[in-house]
């Protein structure tokens, strides 16, 4: 069985679809589309010069911008790179630190009476919650490093950390 399926609107003739018994195709031939009639092949095409009275353009090309008025983002912070190392323990608001879009956190904890929470929310430096942000929520009587990665999330933030525990955090770039 074969089907014919004009395509013009892509540049191509017509794709001709067969073996479409049971549903599965199984060759698909592209047919180029015909030139336009008025068209003239090319080996005929000739250049016509401008007629004698015309003269020839003496406008200079236009310049390119000047390299000043280019945009560019600033170049991303090397990776790996400690932005502040946060220690403490209990129940506390960290100091504000100020990321890159993208980075991670280096969590630890431990010294913990028993299985404990150990709960980390991010806020940005307004007291709003940082949608792309990092949050860790774990039970247990310790565990780390452990990296927890942010995406799109430049910014002044700081953590708030619900735990009975000591913990570690240390933001880094990415």
């Amino acid at each position: 069985m074969k089907h014919i399926y004009p395509v013009v609107a892509l540049g191509l003739g017509a794709i001709v679809v067969t073996g479409c018994a049971g549903g599965t195709v199984t060759r698909i031939v592209t047919v180029p589309a015909a030139p336009p009639k008025s068209a003239t092949p090319a080996a005929q095409q000739t250049m016509s010069s401008p007629p004698p009275s015309t003269p020839p353009s003496t406008s200079p090309a236009p310049a390119a911008p000047p390299a000043s008025s280019v945009a560019s983002a600033p170049p991303a912070p090397p990776a790996n790179q400690i932005i502040v190392r946060l220690n403490g323990s209990g129940e506390q608001n960290t100091q504000a630190f100020t990321t890159p879009a993208n980075w991670h956190l280096s969590w630890s904890y431990w010294d913990c009476p028993g299985e404990s929470n150990f709960i980390v929310t991010e806020y940005n430096a307004d007291g709003s919650p940082a949608l792309n942000g990092v949050s860790v929520n774990e039970l247990g009587t310790g565990r780390g490093p452990v990296a927890t990665y942010a995406y799109d999330d430049a910014g002044t933030h700081y953590f708030q950390v619900i735990s009975e525990c000591s913990w570690s955090l240390v933001p880094v770039t990415s």
